[in-house]
């Protein structure tokens, strides 16, 4: 396997994980944000169609974490503002199974 396929696959491995510990509490809202707008840099092997869709969603949710930031709701956030996070999540997961599928990665 090349090396530009084995750093796609960690990276994409990386957003999927990503969303993962968001949904189960294991990172906040911000964190998840920062990490996808840095994974966005780093996807290289993907159509740049798909980049842009990507890039967009990744935009809307760190939209949503600024208003829930300059609403000071990020603890307790409204229903409204979870079914929005949610759809977006829903919307990358859909992004993400759009790709030919790559090797594994088993790295850390």
């Amino acid at each position: 396997m090349s090396d530009s396929i084995k750093r796609e696959a960690r990276q994409r491995t990386l957003v999927s994980r990503a969303l993962e510990d968001y949904r189960s509490g294991a990172c906040t809202l911000r964190r998840l944000c920062e990490g996808l707008q840095a994974l966005t840099l780093e996807l290289r092997l993907v159509p740049q169609e798909w980049l842009v869709d990507f890039q967009a969603e990744a935009n809307a949710l760190e939209v949503l974490y600024a208003v829930a930031l300059d609403r000071d709701v990020l603890d307790d956030l409204p229903a409204d503002y979870r079914t929005d996070i949610d759809e977006t999540l829903a919307h990358i997961e859909a992004l993400m199974a759009q790709l030919p599928a790559l090797p594994d990665y088993k790295g850390a």
